[in-house]
C-alpha cells in the first residue's frame, strides 16, 4: 500500500492544465491513493469559489476511488468561515484542510486563518500548508510554525518542509525539532520536491535521521512521502513518477535498512493522521 500524500487536479492552473484523468495516467499503479485538493480553487484563470471548487473534488473522488479529497480554504476571499463549515458539516468525505498562502498571498500567520483553523479543531481535520522558502514573507515555514503554535491541538504540515535548497531544509528541520522539543506545535511535513532534482535524497536522509533521534524519540511518522502531483515535469509522465517513487524506495531502504520505516513513510503515518 502506496499513499501520496500532496496531489492536485485542475484546469487551467499557473502550473499546467491537469485533468483528473491526466494525474491518474501520471501515477498509475504505482499508488493506492492520493490526497487531493483542487487546483482551480488555488491559482487558475478558471478560478472557483470556495464552495464550487470544493464540490468538484468531491465529484471526482466520487467517480475516482483513488482521490481523498482535501477541501482548500480561500481564507482572504471568503468572509468568514460559514462555507466551510458547510463543507465538513454536511461532507465529512473531506479527511482535511487545504492551505497556500504563497498563492493567497495571504501570510501564514495572519489572524485570518484562525476562524479556519478552529474549524480544523473541532472537525478533527489535519491541514496540509504549502511552505515556501524560508524568507518568503507569505509561506516561510517560520510563519506556519508561528501560527501552529496558536493551535498546537491541530496537526498541520509543512507541505514541501520548505521550498529551496539543503540550508532551507536544515532551518525547516529546526523548526520540527523545536516543536517536538518544546510540545508547542503538532507538526508534520511532506518530502515533495526534497532532492527530486538530483536523486540522492540527502536532504530527505538528513531530516528522516533528525526526527529519529529527537531528545524526546522517534519521531519519524511525522514524515510523509508525498510528489506534488503533476506539479512539476517529472510529475507529467508515468515514467518520471514511477522512477522518483521507486529511487525513493531504494534509497531509503539500502541507507536505513529498515523496511518498517519505510512503510511508515509511505502509507501507516498518512493513515495513522487522517484516520483512513
Amino acid at each position: 500500500m502506496i499513499i501520496d500524500s500532496h496531489a492536485h487536479f485542475g484546469l487551467n492552473s499557473a502550473w499546467g492544465n491537469f485533468s483528473p484523468e491526466f494525474v491518474l495516467d501520471v501515477v498509475g499503479d504505482s499508488v493506492d491513493y492520493l490526497i487531493c485538493s483542487n487546483l482551480e480553487g488555488i491559482d487558475a484563470v478558471n478560478y472557483k469559489n470556495e464552495l464550487d471548487c470544493n464540490l468538484d473534488m468531491l465529484k471526482v473522488a466520487k467517480k475516482y476511488k483513488k482521490f481523498l479529497p482535501l477541501a482548500v480554504c480561500q481564507v482572504d476571499k471568503s468572509l468568514d468561515n460559514h462555507v466551510m463549515k458547510f463543507l465538513l458539516t454536511e461532507y465529512p468525505q473531506f479527511i482535511g484542510l487545504k492551505f497556500h498562502p504563497e498563492c493567497e498571498k495571504l501570510p501564514a500567520n495572519s489572524s485570518k486563518y484562525n476562524k479556519y483553523l478552529e474549524l480544523a479543531r473541532e472537525f478533527k481535520k489535519p491541514c496540509l500548508f504549502h511552505s515556501g522558502q524560508v524568507d518568503s514573507k507569505n509561506s516561510s515555514p517560520y510563519l506556519i510554525y508561528e501560527k501552529a503554535r496558536e493551535f498546537p491541538d491541530v496537526p498541520i504540515i509543512l507541505g514541501h518542509l520548505a521550498i529551496g535548497d539543503t540550508k532551507a531544509h536544515k532551518e525547516a528541520i529546526n523548526i520540527m525539532l523545536h516543536s517536538i522539543e518544546t510540545e508547542s506545535a503538532t507538526l508534520y511535513c511532506d518530502v515533495s520536491w526534497m532532492d527530486f532534482g538530483t536523486g540522492n535524497l540527502d536532504d530527505v536522509i538528513m531530516l528522516i535521521e533528525a526526527l529519529k533521534n529527537t531528545s524526546k524519540g522517534d519521531y519519524t511518522n511525522r514524515i510523509f512521502w508525498a510528489s506534488d502531483v503533476p506539479v512539476g515535469e517529472f510529475n507529467q509522465s508515468n515514467e518520471l513518477y514511477r522512477k522518483n517513487l521507486d529511487n525513493f524506495k531504494v534509497k531509503i531502504s539500502s541507507y536505513f535498512k529498515d523496511e518498517e520505516l519505510l512503510k511508515k513513510l509511505l502509507y501507516f503515518n498518512v493513515r495513522d493522521l487522517y484516520e483512513l
